[in-house]
């Protein structure tokens, strides 16, 4: 290219790189400014247009550096550091290379956490008798029905998995708290333990 040489054969670059491969295939959009290799770059609808520098392998660390990791960079994220770069400078691989650097960032993963969180160890729990320990649940909200009706709740004996399922018009405390009394501990009792997900309706 400093040369003005016409494109090179696709013979002689099969046997090179995929890096080398791409950057041929671009040949028209590439141009040297100033002694430094450019890309030519526009927008999807064609009315703007700049130049990238192309930046070598060896020099891509320094660039996520300052784009990302430097004060100037702020450590946003894969979207927002992408374009940054992008505005000034290209490579291949680049989003590859932005999502790599972004997921191995350690201040960036101070600050989110891990992704999965640590959960309690599932246990067994053992009944021994009918009502020691009961299980409730909300479901829905399911189509209205003729009464005003548009969830459901559930308890469940563990000892016996006996089912009593009872339809309500909200999942509201207030709602649930009246049907446990009136329909599962006035003619059962009070059980023992009650399980729940701990929801706000419970």
């Amino acid at each position: 290219m400093k040369a003005s040489a016409p494109k090179p054969k696709w013979s002689d670059v099969s046997a090179m790189s995929s890096t080398t491969k791409s950057y041929w295939a671009q040949w028209d959009s590439l141009l040297i400014q100033d002694g430094v290799l450019c890309r030519k770059w526009e927008n999807g609808r064609g009315d703007r247009c700049h130049l990238q520098m192309v930046v070598p392998k060896a020099k891509v660390p320094d660039v996520l550096q300052l784009y990302h990791s430097d004060c100037s960079g702020g450590h946003l994220e894969v979207k927002r550091t992408l374009l940054k770069i992008r505005e000034r400078f290209y490579w291949v691989h680049c989003r590859d290379d932005v999502e790599d650097w972004c997921r191995k960032c350690t201040s960036c993963a101070t600050v989110k956490g891990p992704q999965i969180r640590n959960r309690g160890e599932l246990k067994l729990y053992n009944v021994g008798a009918p009502w020691e320990r009961i299980a409730i649940d909300v479901a829905g909200p399911f189509p209205e029905s003729e009464s005003g009706n548009k969830y459901f709740m559930v308890a469940m004996d563990y000892f016996t998995k006996w089912p009593e399922v009872f339809a309500i018009p909200n999942q509201e405390a207030s709602t649930v708290a009246d049907k446990l009394v009136h329909e599962v501990f006035c003619p059962f009792g009070v059980p023992l333990e009650i399980h729940s997900d701990q929801g706000r309706n419970f």
